[in-house]
């Protein structure tokens, strides 16, 4: 499961009920829940729990990842697909590209790959040794919100949902009132965001997390603009008290000098596997 990212989202939430955001009147149905506190708190210690088991690394998954340019009116004028396959290498995840706009590797994309793979095996040897962590190669793992966001949000119970199945506390999540710490490009965003995150009743597991930026962000001096940045992540509980990644959704539009760039990217696990040969449920 894509845990770094539940974990952060989690974390930053803070241990007390907030005010929702002014478009999500709470609904009457989440008038049972669990107070916020004890929701975070017990979806935190699974996901730790998953964490510490290393849950996915016992299995490969194939995932297809589909990047489309977009106009002004978001229709389609260009697309690139690619397949991975991703499995444990040294300890960690590696995704290994099969497929470009579902064609084999030609000669040079395969040195390509096997040089990446050699660096990747050097590099998670050499963090082993230094007693580091683990690399993140996968795009909805790009960026491990760390300890330093503990605050960020403002979070509240609005309601109960049904994801894939699975009766979820829906909880909203807004930026907090006031200066937020803003070390990196990312923080900006970040900063920027607010969204809500569906977890699941039964065992705490985050079925779903929708985001969106509510106002643009300007990097390089200006010179930059990100005007737009929603999304969507979603997991499936593939045994009992495991959730992995099943689907990443997200579109973006970037302004760079006189230049305007739209995209949306999907990244869809299209089979998974465990390692010693049995399905996932």
């Amino acid at each position: 499961m894509a845990a770094g990212v539940i974990l952060a989202t989690a974390a930053a939430f803070p241990a007390q009920e907030a005010a929702p955001p002014a478009a999500a009147a709470p609904d009457p149905a989440a008038r049972d829940a669990p107070p916020l506190e004890e929701i975070i708190e017990r979806m935190l210690e699974r996901a730790e729990r998953q964490d510490e088991n290393e849950s996915e690394l016992r299995y490969e998954s194939r995932i297809v990842s589909t990047s489309d340019r977009l106009d002004e009116e978001g229709a389609v004028t260009e697309t690139e697909t690619r397949e991975y396959r991703r499995y444990p290498l040294e300890g960690e995840l590696y995704e290994e590209l099969i497929l470009r706009d579902g064609q084999p590797l030609d000669a040079g994309q395969q040195r390509d790959e096997r040089e990446k793979r050699a660096e990747f095996i050097r590099e998670a040897r050499e963090r082993a040794r230094e007693g580091g962590g683990r690399a993140e190669t996968n795009d909805e793992r790009q960026v491990r919100l760390g300890p330093e966001l503990l605050g960020r949000y403002e979070a509240s119970i609005v309601g109960v949902e049904t994801i894939a199945g699975e009766p979820c506390w829906a909880i909203a999540f807004t930026p907090r009132a006031g200066r937020l710490p803003e070390k990196t490009r990312i923080d900006k965003a970040l900063n920027r965001s607010s969204g809500t995150m569906y977890v699941a009743q039964s065992d705490y597991g985050v079925a779903r997390v929708e985001f969106r930026m509510d106002s643009p962000v300007r990097y390089l001096l200006g010179l930059a603009t990100l005007n737009e940045a929603v999304g969507s992540l979603e997991f499936e509980r593939v045994e009992p008290d495991v959730w992995l990644p099943k689907l990443y959704n997200f579109r973006m539009e970037l302004r760079i000098f006189f230049s305007t760039r739209r995209q949306r990217v999907v990244r869809e696990w299209v089979e998974r596997q465990l390692l010693d040969g049995e399905p996932a449920l």
